[in-house]
Protein backbone atom coordinates (compact mmCIF):
# COMPACT_ATOMS: atom_id res chain seq x y z
CA UNK A 1 0.00 0.00 0.00
CA UNK A 2 0.79 3.14 -0.70
CA UNK A 3 1.67 4.23 3.24
CA UNK A 4 0.96 7.99 2.05
CA UNK A 5 -2.21 6.92 1.36
CA UNK A 6 -4.79 8.97 3.88
CA UNK A 7 -7.31 7.81 5.90
CA UNK A 8 -10.49 9.28 3.35
CA UNK A 9 -9.23 7.72 0.59
CA UNK A 10 -10.98 6.61 -2.24
CA UNK A 11 -12.04 3.06 -3.02
CA UNK A 12 -11.06 0.19 -0.50
CA UNK A 13 -8.60 0.74 2.45
CA UNK A 14 -7.71 -1.74 4.44
CA UNK A 15 -5.40 -0.07 7.57
CA UNK A 16 -3.23 -2.66 10.16
CA UNK A 17 -5.66 -5.56 9.33
CA UNK A 18 -5.08 -8.92 11.59
CA UNK A 19 -7.42 -11.52 11.60
CA UNK A 20 -6.56 -14.42 14.33
CA UNK A 21 -8.69 -17.66 14.88
CA UNK A 22 -7.62 -18.58 18.16
CA UNK A 23 -3.66 -19.07 18.10
CA UNK A 24 -3.49 -18.88 14.64
CA UNK A 25 -3.02 -15.77 13.05
CA UNK A 26 -4.54 -15.65 9.16
CA UNK A 27 -3.95 -12.12 8.48
CA UNK A 28 -0.95 -10.10 10.10
CA UNK A 29 -0.98 -6.41 10.25
CA UNK A 30 -1.97 -6.08 6.21
CA UNK A 31 -2.08 -2.84 4.65
CA UNK A 32 -3.41 -2.42 1.43
CA UNK A 33 -5.13 0.26 -0.91
CA UNK A 34 -7.78 -1.15 -3.46
CA UNK A 35 -8.21 2.30 -5.72
CA UNK A 36 -11.12 3.07 -7.87
CA UNK A 37 -10.65 2.54 -11.81
CA UNK A 38 -7.89 0.00 -11.12
CA UNK A 39 -8.17 -3.78 -11.36
CA UNK A 40 -6.88 -4.50 -8.30
CA UNK A 41 -5.09 -8.37 -8.21
CA UNK A 42 -4.55 -10.54 -5.07
CA UNK A 43 -2.08 -13.40 -5.40
CA UNK A 44 -0.62 -16.00 -3.23
CA UNK A 45 -0.36 -19.38 -2.69
CA UNK A 46 -3.19 -21.69 -1.28
CA UNK A 47 -3.33 -20.41 2.45
CA UNK A 48 -1.57 -17.21 2.38
CA UNK A 49 -4.92 -15.46 3.79
CA UNK A 50 -6.33 -14.17 0.06
CA UNK A 51 -10.04 -15.68 0.91
CA UNK A 52 -9.91 -13.93 4.52
CA UNK A 53 -8.93 -10.45 2.93
CA UNK A 54 -12.00 -10.49 0.96
CA UNK A 55 -14.07 -11.42 3.60
CA UNK A 56 -12.43 -9.21 5.45
CA UNK A 57 -13.04 -6.51 2.95
CA UNK A 58 -16.41 -7.06 1.86
CA UNK A 59 -17.74 -7.07 5.33
CA UNK A 60 -18.53 -10.90 5.64
CA UNK A 61 -15.51 -11.12 8.79
CA UNK A 62 -14.56 -8.46 11.30
CA UNK A 63 -10.88 -8.25 11.89
CA UNK A 64 -9.43 -8.88 15.02
CA UNK A 65 -7.23 -5.35 14.69
CA UNK A 66 -7.49 -2.71 11.93
CA UNK A 67 -9.76 -0.88 10.18
CA UNK A 68 -11.80 -1.27 6.39
CA UNK A 69 -13.27 2.08 4.76
CA UNK A 70 -14.96 2.32 1.67
CA UNK A 71 -14.42 6.03 0.01
CA UNK A 72 -13.27 6.76 3.31
CA UNK A 73 -16.04 5.86 5.47
CA UNK A 74 -15.72 2.84 8.06
CA UNK A 75 -17.22 -0.55 6.93
CA UNK A 76 -18.33 -1.29 9.79
CA UNK A 77 -20.55 1.91 9.46
CA UNK A 78 -22.69 0.47 6.62
CA UNK A 79 -25.74 -0.44 7.23
CA UNK A 80 -26.74 -4.74 5.97
CA UNK A 81 -29.39 -3.42 3.30
CA UNK A 82 -26.87 -0.12 2.57
CA UNK A 83 -23.92 -2.52 1.63
CA UNK A 84 -25.83 -4.85 0.11
CA UNK A 85 -26.57 -2.22 -2.42
CA UNK A 86 -23.24 -0.94 -2.52
CA UNK A 87 -20.77 -3.89 -3.52
CA UNK A 88 -21.58 -7.24 -4.62
CA UNK A 89 -19.19 -10.74 -4.57
CA UNK A 90 -19.03 -13.13 -6.84
CA UNK A 91 -17.10 -16.50 -5.60
CA UNK A 92 -15.99 -19.60 -7.69
CA UNK A 93 -19.04 -21.11 -8.49
CA UNK A 94 -22.84 -20.42 -6.49
CA UNK A 95 -25.15 -24.17 -6.39
CA UNK A 96 -29.10 -23.35 -6.47
CA UNK A 97 -30.78 -26.13 -5.01
CA UNK A 98 -34.20 -24.90 -7.17
CA UNK A 99 -34.38 -24.74 -10.91
CA UNK A 100 -34.82 -21.22 -11.22
CA UNK A 101 -34.85 -19.56 -14.97
CA UNK A 102 -31.89 -17.32 -15.56
CA UNK A 103 -33.97 -14.19 -15.20
CA UNK A 104 -34.74 -14.78 -11.97
CA UNK A 105 -31.48 -16.10 -10.28
CA UNK A 106 -30.25 -12.58 -12.15
CA UNK A 107 -33.05 -10.81 -10.20
CA UNK A 108 -31.74 -11.96 -7.29
CA UNK A 109 -28.95 -8.89 -7.85
CA UNK A 110 -31.49 -6.72 -7.22
CA UNK A 111 -33.45 -8.51 -4.11
CA UNK A 112 -31.42 -5.45 -1.69
CA UNK A 113 -33.29 -2.61 -3.98
CA UNK A 114 -37.19 -3.64 -3.69
CA UNK A 115 -39.60 -4.21 -1.33
CA UNK A 116 -42.24 -6.42 -2.52
CA UNK A 117 -42.14 -7.14 -6.31
CA UNK A 118 -39.44 -5.92 -8.92
CA UNK A 119 -39.78 -2.38 -10.46
CA UNK A 120 -39.97 -1.80 -14.71
CA UNK A 121 -36.06 -0.41 -13.65
CA UNK A 122 -35.27 -3.61 -12.01
CA UNK A 123 -36.41 -5.58 -14.53
CA UNK A 124 -34.52 -3.46 -17.24
CA UNK A 125 -31.42 -3.81 -15.19
CA UNK A 126 -31.46 -7.08 -15.38
CA UNK A 127 -32.07 -7.63 -19.07
CA UNK A 128 -29.07 -4.57 -19.15
CA UNK A 129 -26.77 -7.27 -17.22
CA UNK A 130 -27.73 -10.57 -19.08
CA UNK A 131 -27.03 -8.19 -22.00
CA UNK A 132 -23.59 -7.50 -21.02
CA UNK A 133 -22.42 -11.13 -20.23
CA UNK A 134 -24.17 -12.61 -23.19
CA UNK A 135 -26.64 -14.33 -21.70
CA UNK A 136 -30.09 -12.87 -23.09
CA UNK A 137 -31.29 -15.48 -25.02
CA UNK A 138 -30.97 -17.80 -22.49
CA UNK A 139 -33.31 -15.83 -20.03
CA UNK A 140 -35.78 -18.19 -19.61
CA UNK A 141 -33.59 -21.52 -19.30
CA UNK A 142 -33.21 -23.24 -16.38
CA UNK A 143 -29.94 -22.00 -14.93
CA UNK A 144 -29.19 -25.71 -13.83
CA UNK A 145 -29.35 -26.85 -17.43
CA UNK A 146 -26.23 -24.55 -18.22
CA UNK A 147 -22.69 -25.13 -18.13
CA UNK A 148 -20.83 -24.53 -15.89
CA UNK A 149 -19.06 -21.58 -17.27
CA UNK A 150 -22.93 -20.33 -18.59
CA UNK A 151 -23.51 -20.29 -14.89
CA UNK A 152 -20.91 -17.91 -14.16
CA UNK A 153 -22.07 -16.04 -16.72
CA UNK A 154 -25.43 -15.76 -14.96
CA UNK A 155 -23.95 -15.17 -11.63
CA UNK A 156 -21.96 -12.29 -13.06
CA UNK A 157 -25.23 -11.00 -14.59
CA UNK A 158 -26.45 -11.22 -10.64
CA UNK A 159 -23.76 -9.03 -8.86
CA UNK A 160 -23.45 -6.53 -11.92
CA UNK A 161 -27.59 -6.25 -11.44
CA UNK A 162 -26.52 -6.14 -7.58
CA UNK A 163 -24.46 -2.85 -7.81
CA UNK A 164 -26.12 -1.59 -10.99
CA UNK A 165 -27.11 1.79 -10.80
CA UNK A 166 -28.49 4.98 -12.84
CA UNK A 167 -25.50 6.70 -12.98
CA UNK A 168 -22.87 3.64 -12.94
CA UNK A 169 -24.97 2.49 -16.46
CA UNK A 170 -24.63 6.06 -17.84
CA UNK A 171 -21.71 8.34 -16.40
CA UNK A 172 -20.61 6.02 -13.75
CA UNK A 173 -21.16 8.64 -10.62
CA UNK A 174 -21.28 6.35 -8.19
CA UNK A 175 -19.33 4.70 -6.54
CA UNK A 176 -19.64 0.34 -6.18
CA UNK A 177 -17.24 -2.39 -5.42
CA UNK A 178 -17.16 -5.40 -6.88
CA UNK A 179 -14.82 -8.41 -5.61
CA UNK A 180 -14.04 -11.34 -7.38
CA UNK A 181 -13.07 -14.39 -5.23
CA UNK A 182 -11.40 -16.71 -7.84
CA UNK A 183 -14.61 -16.88 -10.61
CA UNK A 184 -12.70 -18.16 -13.06
CA UNK A 185 -10.47 -21.09 -11.48
CA UNK A 186 -13.30 -23.84 -12.91
CA UNK A 187 -13.68 -21.79 -16.20
CA UNK A 188 -12.10 -22.69 -19.73
CA UNK A 189 -10.31 -20.08 -21.81
CA UNK A 190 -12.83 -18.66 -23.41
CA UNK A 191 -15.00 -17.78 -20.56
CA UNK A 192 -12.30 -17.08 -18.03
CA UNK A 193 -11.24 -13.99 -20.59
CA UNK A 194 -14.89 -13.07 -21.28
CA UNK A 195 -15.87 -12.70 -17.82
CA UNK A 196 -12.39 -10.72 -16.78
CA UNK A 197 -13.36 -8.31 -20.09
CA UNK A 198 -16.81 -7.39 -18.61
CA UNK A 199 -15.14 -7.01 -14.98
CA UNK A 200 -12.24 -4.93 -16.77
CA UNK A 201 -15.14 -2.54 -18.33
CA UNK A 202 -16.75 -1.41 -15.09
CA UNK A 203 -13.34 0.45 -14.51
CA UNK A 204 -14.67 3.27 -16.47
CA UNK A 205 -16.94 4.13 -13.79
CA UNK A 206 -16.28 4.73 -10.24
CA UNK A 207 -16.25 0.86 -9.48
CA UNK A 208 -13.79 -0.65 -7.21
CA UNK A 209 -12.99 -3.98 -8.65
CA UNK A 210 -10.66 -6.61 -6.59
CA UNK A 211 -10.45 -9.78 -7.40
CA UNK A 212 -8.02 -13.06 -6.19
CA UNK A 213 -6.79 -15.13 -9.84
CA UNK A 214 -4.88 -18.22 -9.66
CA UNK A 215 -3.00 -18.09 -12.95
CA UNK A 216 -0.39 -15.35 -12.68
CA UNK A 217 -0.15 -14.95 -16.21
CA UNK A 218 -3.93 -13.82 -16.43
CA UNK A 219 -3.33 -12.19 -13.71
CA UNK A 220 -0.80 -9.77 -15.25
CA UNK A 221 -2.41 -9.69 -18.14
CA UNK A 222 -5.48 -8.36 -16.77
CA UNK A 223 -4.09 -6.64 -13.50
CA UNK A 224 -3.05 -2.96 -12.73
CA UNK A 225 -2.65 -3.22 -9.34
CA UNK A 226 -1.55 -6.01 -7.17
CA UNK A 227 -0.96 -7.66 -3.92
CA UNK A 228 0.91 -10.19 -3.47
CA UNK A 229 0.12 -12.26 0.10
CA UNK A 230 2.65 -15.09 1.88
CA UNK A 231 1.57 -16.16 5.21
CA UNK A 232 -0.99 -13.98 5.69
CA UNK A 233 1.21 -11.06 5.08
CA UNK A 234 2.45 -8.19 2.30
CA UNK A 235 4.91 -9.90 0.60
CA UNK A 236 4.73 -6.73 -2.75
CA UNK A 237 2.59 -4.33 -3.29
CA UNK A 238 2.91 -2.46 -6.61
CA UNK A 239 1.46 -1.13 -10.13
CA UNK A 240 3.44 -2.81 -12.57
CA UNK A 241 3.55 -7.02 -13.32
CA UNK A 242 6.95 -6.91 -14.98
CA UNK A 243 8.53 -4.94 -11.84
CA UNK A 244 7.38 -7.61 -9.09
CA UNK A 245 11.14 -9.46 -8.47
CA UNK A 246 11.52 -12.84 -9.82
CA UNK A 247 12.59 -13.58 -6.47
CA UNK A 248 9.77 -12.82 -4.77
CA UNK A 249 7.58 -14.91 -7.00
CA UNK A 250 10.08 -17.97 -6.56
CA UNK A 251 9.67 -17.44 -2.25
CA UNK A 252 6.11 -17.57 -1.83
CA UNK A 253 5.03 -19.91 -4.94
CA UNK A 254 8.00 -21.88 -4.21
CA UNK A 255 8.85 -22.82 -8.02
CA UNK A 256 11.52 -21.06 -10.34
CA UNK A 257 10.32 -18.52 -12.07
CA UNK A 258 11.69 -16.96 -15.92
CA UNK A 259 10.47 -13.99 -17.83
CA UNK A 260 9.33 -14.83 -21.42
CA UNK A 261 7.50 -11.66 -22.60
CA UNK A 262 7.01 -7.71 -21.18
CA UNK A 263 4.90 -5.64 -20.30
CA UNK A 264 5.49 -4.29 -24.53
CA UNK A 265 3.77 -7.73 -25.27
CA UNK A 266 0.57 -7.14 -23.44
CA UNK A 267 1.65 -8.22 -19.69
CA UNK A 268 4.19 -9.88 -18.51
CA UNK A 269 4.88 -13.90 -19.49
CA UNK A 270 6.71 -15.91 -17.51
CA UNK A 271 7.65 -19.68 -17.57
CA UNK A 272 7.52 -21.79 -14.12
CA UNK A 273 9.24 -24.85 -13.08
CA UNK A 274 10.11 -26.55 -10.15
Amino acid sequence: MDECAPVNAAGVLLRDVSYVVGETRILDDVSVHFRPGRFNVVLGPNGAGKSTLLRVATGLASPTNGAVTYDGEPLAAFGAQRLARTRAVLSQHVELAFPLPVADVAMMGRYPHYARVPTSRDREIVDAALALVGMTERAAQPYSTLSGGEQQKVQLARVLSQIWTDDLDAAGQSSRFLFLDEPTSSLDVHYQLHLLDVARGLLEGRCTVVAILHDLNVAFRYGDQFVILESGRVAWNGERADEIPLPVLERVFRVKARRVGSADDDGPLLQFTL
